[in-house]
């Protein structure tokens, strides 16, 4: 029997539901995470049933076979990711993650902001690193890093430790490179439940690229302005019946708008899987090499950042230097028992040495126009060895299905660390910014050796209460110690030892498929040594202490093809430490910090051919108990009121595409002093790209109406100037 067919291109979920009703036959669909997404070519014209079905599930990766009734049940036809093509078509969503929970968890079934930044989405941007893909994110703001490291504000907790690999901790101070990640996932809020310490205002975790067999392979070559040369690649090799192997690299030379900037930067990460019966093993390593010109930006004058040209250098173009070297090894293994246990263990070790030397602005602006250019360099070398084990298992009793994790976790960190402060240049005019320091003559300030041992044990409880209700519970323990042995003359050594219960509860009402309402609270410790370095000040103090109060809400519109959420919270932080704006080496008691704020994102597909990824949150972070340091209702740092970020991007026809963005931060301060006031500013991006094949040519342009604007600062007087319009040219082959 013949049917006539009318079936427009578009998701294939809706043309399977044309095709029931033009030919009265049900067909079934596979339940696997991310049918929802696929896209069918559609169908025209006189056709049989059997026929008419397979045109519409071409380059989908199904097929269908007949049931007994007759009616058609739809089925892998291949392997998944066997067709690499697919990547350019993926939506800028995700169904899960494991970050909030340590299992795959949809993520309508997590009580918590959490912001996923997939792969397709930093290839569109041409992100290539921290800064640049957390614009992406609701609520979280850049730090400087001083120009060694990746700094980040997490609803306005400031933060250079609590950066995680995998759901392992990767809290050494460098720079993260973007080559090899598949997602980045940034979870607000308290996280200490199955993170540990830190995490006062979230946590970022990078999600690597793992092996599996028909992965594709690439090679990407960008050039923009500056001389800016970078290439990537990822290689997928079959290594037998379930094992692979995936090799990532990146190599950079690059230049900047600042003057004398330069970047040097290499990196391989192969990482191969194998499938033993019921047992998986994945075994990775990495080497990575950052080496960089330490840019500390421009110092202040009359509270505003000083009038200067965008690339001109405060400091020495000679003697300023970031180098990070990073070698680490990755173990994780997996069984599933016959009843369904699952017993999985995760390691990681590896070696961080570092060493950076800046001369940098120690002042403002005088009204004479001369400034106090301070200068020091800095030796650490750090080795991390932390152990991950967990059981999770399902089970019901009380009518509650009940999903366990009981796990452990104990590390071991150890680092030397060596300072030598040069003597301080006076009166510097700012015609003239760029001097030299004396580092022959610098004295050693800092020698030191610490270690720090952690162990813990958690537990977590997600539970399905009913059809509507969902509750997720959990606790984790802690004990936490750092030993410091200072090395130079007369200082003591010293100690301290943290043990530390973290709470969490989050409760979730689901009233449709697609709609998910949830409130909760969230608990951390941060110890005073906890970046193991502990001084007298701060020896005695107890471990600040972190609450977030949510409620939130996910909405799945448009046949699940775009994610809506919205968060209202409110995180108290106690007993809080801070920099001091006046003096780096310094810790001050800035008593309580609070912020409030909303939350909203957008991420998905409104048409097939028109993704979307649009954030906006509303923040009033301010200091709420006075110390002597900072009067209670001054702002914090680095946290403007309002920000916004919208990424678009069309397929057009004939191949072609096109797309761009707006980024959007009122005014801020650039630390709790107040004293020095950030203008707010508009940022635009655009993209066109060109795909044929497996190759794919893309035209970036970064701050397109070449807008001048300083996105971010470590302290008062080291404030980075924005980058201007600048273009960057992609040749990607997917193979």
């Amino acid at each position: 029997q013949t049917y006539q067919f009318s079936i427009p291109p578009g998701a294939l979920t809706q043309a399977i539901s044309a095709f029931e009703g033009v030919t009265g036959r049900k067909v079934s669909m596979p339940s696997s995470t991310g049918v929802d997404d696929l896209l069918s070519p559609g169908v025209s014209g006189v056709h049989s049933a059997d026929a008419a079905l397979g045109a519409l599930l071409i380059n989908t990766g199904l097929s269908f076979r007949v049931k007994e009734d007759g009616a058609y049940a739809l089925q892998p036809a291949v392997a998944r990711w066997t067709v690499g093509v697919t990547e350019w078509m993926t939506p800028y969503r995700d169904n899960d993650s494991a970050t909030s929970t340590k299992t795959p968890t949809p993520l309508r079934d997590i009580p918590q902001t959490l912001t996923v930044v997939p792969r397709v989405l930093l290839t569109d941007q041409n992100a290539q690193s921290i800064g640049d893909a957390m614009k992406n994110v609701p609520g979280v703001s850049v730090g400087q890093g001083e120009g060694n490291r990746d700094q980040v504000v997490l609803r306005g907790m400031s933060t250079t430790s609590d950066f995680f690999v995998n759901g392992i901790r990767d809290d050494q101070e460098r720079y993260r490179d973007l080559y090899n990640v598949e997602s980045i996932e940034v979870l607000q809020g308290p996280a200490a439940v199955l993170f540990g310490r830190g995490g006062a205002g979230g946590v970022v975790n990078l999600v690597t690229r793992q092996p599996a067999s028909g992965a594709p392979s690439d090679i990407a070559l960008d050039f923009g302005g500056y001389g800016h040369k970078r290439a990537t690649a990822q290689a997928g090799v079959r290594l037998g019946s379930g094992s692979a192997l995936r090799v990532s690299a990146v190599a950079e030379d690059s230049g900047s708008f600042r003057d004398g900037f330069y970047l040097r930067r290499y990196g391989v990460n192969p990482v191969a899987g194998f499938e033993l019966g019921a047992t998986t093993l994945t075994v990775g390593v990495e080497s990575l090499s950052d080496r960089r010109l330490a840019d500390r930006g421009i110092p202040s004058r009359g509270g505003r950042p000083v009038d200067a040209p965008a690339g001109q250098f405060f400091g020495s173009t000679s003697q300023n230097e970031s180098q990070n070297d990073v070698t680490s090894a990755s173990v994780t293994a997996a069984h599933r028992f016959q009843n369904g246990v699952l017993l999985r263990n995760n390691f990681l070790v590896g070696r961080y040495d570092k060493f950076y030397q800046n001369v940098y602005a120690s002042s403002s602006v005088t009204p004479t126009g001369t400034f106090t250019l301070s200068a020091y360099n800095q030796r650490t070398d750090r080795t991390n060895a932390f152990n991950q084990i967990d059981v999770l298992f399902d089970a019901r009793f009380a009518g509650v299905k009940h999903s366990l994790l009981v796990g452990g976790e104990a590390g071991h960190q150890w680092q030397d660390e060596a300072r030598n402060t040069a003597g301080s240049l006076l009166n510097v005019p700012v015609s003239s910014s760029v001097r030299d320091a004396n580092f022959t003559a610098a004295r050693r300030t800092i020698e030191r050796r610490a270690t720090a041992d952690t162990l813990a044990a958690y537990v977590q409880d997600q539970m399905t209460l009913s059809a509507r209700w969902k509750a997720v519970v959990g606790a984790r323990v802690d004990r936490f110690r750092v030993t410091v042995d200072d090395r130079l003359p007369g200082q003591p050594d010293l100690s301290r030892s943290d043990v530390a219960a973290s709470p969490r509860l989050g409760l979730i009402y689901q009233p449709t498929s697609r709609a998910s309402l949830y409130t909760s609270y969230g608990y951390t410790f941060l110890p005073s040594g906890q970046t193991l370095g502990l001084a007298a000040s701060t020896a005695q103090l107890e471990p600040e202490n972190a609450r977030n109060y949510e409620i939130g809400a996910r909405l799945e519109l448009l046949g699940k093809r775009l994610t809506m959420s919205s968060a209202v919270f409110r995180l108290d932080r106690n007993n809080v430490k801070n920099t001091d704006p006046t003096d780096p080496s310094r810790l001050v008691m800035t008593g309580q910090q609070r912020t409030e704020g909303v939350e909203v994102s957008a991420a998905g597909s409104l048409r097939p051919w028109w993704k979307v990824f649009a954030t906006y949150a509303h923040l009033d972070a301010r200091v709420t108990r006075d110390t002597s340091a900072a009067p209670a209702g001054r702002r914090v740092g680095l946290v403007p009121s309002n920000q916004l970020s919208v990424w678009s991007t069309f397929d057009l026809r004939h191949r072609w595409g096109a797309g761009g963005g707006v980024v959007r931060q009122s005014r801020r301060f650039t630390s709790f002093s107040n004293a020095v006031e950030l203008p707010g500013f508009t940022r635009v991006d655009a993209v066109v790209y060109y795909q044929t094949g497996r190759y794919r040519l893309a035209m970036n342009a970064e701050n397109l109406f070449n807008a001048a604007y300083y996105p971010y600062a470590h302290n008062d007087n080291n404030i980075s100037p924005g980058a201007p319009r600048n273009v960057h040219l992609t040749l990607r082959a997917i193979f």
